[in-house]
């Protein structure tokens, strides 16, 4: 685990850029240049990380081992360009032996701006595109990261409620924009890093929609009860899944009992429109698109102290046969902590269902 002060102390020391942007009342995000990063949530200044981070960015030593593997998996939050199976891949068959992350695409080269309780990341990022598209794609992304009111400020039955918890919560501003004019298709793919060993909650409809990507998905993952999926994340056991948008109400939450007696409970609210294309597809799929919600599950093995999931939810398509250039999505993170029994009780009203 790891807290505030460690990441600082080794952001100065190795001279790699941050922001530290308070968020609540006490609590905090640390905002990075490299990967472009949400990479850490603090509900308090001595609070351990509420995101999986990689132990190896915990030293200076660490780090640049891990700046010079060219390793890209910092953990944290992160904005990646989907489809990944054309962007991340060039065969989707062997989809494991031909998979990797494109420098440009992170750990990027993005311009880091501060300007007071906002923080503006940008990038511009040339793509090769494979199996769905060929050729060369040209990307600007515009990122503004600022904090967001708690939603119960104006909900009067829940403001007491929410009173016996900490709060915290931000809103990306995510702008993408094709700058060659291509019928390569494009969305904004954001995921979310979190520490294994709780419950993600992610409201439905009864007539699940569900796709394997890859892996050994567990029967939680397309089992609805109560209104919600309610998935483990364990970091055991590899797998992905997408859900398609008519399914998905435009939030999901991440519950986890913490290590000193208390729990957090992190909010995704997120753009979910069924009529948008959402381009992304499994691997063995062909033409199986529509999920606005993906989530993985990883088996160890990445570089942490504690195993890991995502979260991961995916923006407007832009393409030229769609008429769309550029797109701007909002999605937002809402961060309560607090005892296990008053966390709880929130969900009904942030996510519409019950523990």
């Amino acid at each position: 685990m790891v807290t505030l002060a460690t990441l600082q102390n080794t952001f100065d020391e190795v001279g790699e850029k941050y922001h530290v942007l308070r968020i609540g009342d006490e609590m905090h995000i640390f905002i990075t240049q490299r990967g472009a990063r949400v990479l850490g949530i603090f509900p308090a200044p001595d609070s351990h990380n509420l995101l999986w981070s990689n132990e190896a960015l915990y030293t200076a030593d660490g780090f640049r081992a891990f700046r010079e593997s060219g390793n890209w998996n910092m953990g944290g939050e992160r904005c990646w360009i989907a489809p990944e199976v054309q962007y991340n891949i060039t065969d989707r068959i062997r989809f494991f032996e031909t998979l990797s992350v494109p420098p440009r695409m992170d750990p990027g080269q993005y311009t880091f701006m501060v300007d007071g309780n906002r923080v503006n990341l940008r990038a511009t990022m040339e793509l090769e595109a494979h199996v769905l598209a060929t050729g060369k794609k040209t990307i600007f992304v515009n990122r503004s990261i600022a904090p967001t009111a708690n939603p119960f400020l104006w909900h009067h039955d829940g403001i007491a409620l929410a009173d016996t918890v900490s709060f915290g919560g931000y809103t990306q501003e995510v702008t993408l924009k094709d700058t060659n004019d291509s019928d390569i298709l494009s969305e904004i793919w954001n995921l979310v890093q979190v520490i294994a060993g709780g419950t993600l909650i992610i409201p439905c409809t009864p007539t699940l929609d569900v796709s394997d990507y890859f892996g050994s998905p567990t029967d939680e993952t397309k089992h609805v009860e109560r209104g919600a999926v309610r998935i483990p994340i364990t970091g055991a056991r590899q797998f992905k899944v997408g859900y398609k948008a008519l399914c998905m109400s435009g939030r999901m939450g991440y519950y986890r009992e913490l290590y000193d007696g208390t729990a957090s409970l992190l909010v995704r609210h997120f753009p979910n429109n069924p009529g948008n294309p959402y381009a992304e597809e499994p691997p063995a799929l062909p033409n199986v698109r529509g999920h606005s919600v993906h989530v993985y599950n990883d088996d160890g093995g990445m570089g942490g102290e504690n195993n890991f999931g995502e979260m991961e939810c995916t923006g407007t398509t832009i393409g030229r046969s769609l008429g769309k250039k550029e797109a701007t999505d909002l999605f937002q993170i809402w961060v309560y902590a607090g005892a296990p029994s008053a966390v709880k009780a929130l969900l009904p009203y942030v996510l519409g269902v019950d523990w």
